[in-house]
């Protein structure tokens, strides 16, 4: 009986030659950054997902709650100033929290036409049960990055901004939650 062994050979890294080729135009750098951005853009949602599923609020009424929890009394242009976002933008979320009872407005200044914002107990025990970052994944990130390197990341996305063909600008000042 004549018997002989069998050995399984598993195949090691591909050479180079043997690696499908890219598509035309694109360099393993190009296409590095481009995976880094499909990562990015999945945290980000996963993390919206969570905060909707935990909170039943979106993550751009969270972070316009968190700040109105952290500044009782603020005013909608200065909620709006530190969303970066425009002023009807802001005042749609106040109107959406108002709604489901998580602020209330006050009128307690001299001033009548002042709209002060404040949390609720409810509003409060939301953000209380919230996932963190209040302010969103990518916001709390970026915000943490030294400042050199935030300047060269800025420079580079905004070179990446002016070389598409159908970027909309005004979405520079919505909430990722919303776009």
């Amino acid at each position: 009986m004549n018997r002989t062994a069998v050995v399984e050979t598993h195949p090691g890294p591909r050479a180079p030659a043997d690696r499908p080729p890219l598509p035309p135009g694109q360099s393993p750098d190009a296409i590095e950054a481009l995976q880094n951005f499909r990562v990015i853009f999945r945290a980000v949602r996963r993390h919206f997902h969570e905060v909707e599923e935990r909170c039943g609020i979106s993550g751009s009424q969270l972070w316009a709650l968190a700040v109105v929890v952290q500044s009782p009394g603020i005013r909608v242009k200065d909620l709006a100033r530190s969303m970066a976002v425009q002023q009807s933008t802001a005042s749609n979320l106040v109107e959406q929290l108002a709604r489901q009872g998580l602020i209330r407005r006050a009128r307690e200044s001299a001033d009548q036409r002042i709209v002060q914002l404040h949390p609720t107990e409810a509003g409060q025990e939301v953000i209380a049960r919230a996932p963190k970052p209040l302010v969103g994944m990518l916001a709390d990130v970026l915000s943490r990055f030294d400042p050199k390197r935030l300047a060269t990341l800025n420079r580079l996305l905004d070179e990446v901004v002016k070389s598409m063909r159908s970027a909309d600008r005004s979405a520079r000042h919505l909430p990722l939650s919303d776009l």
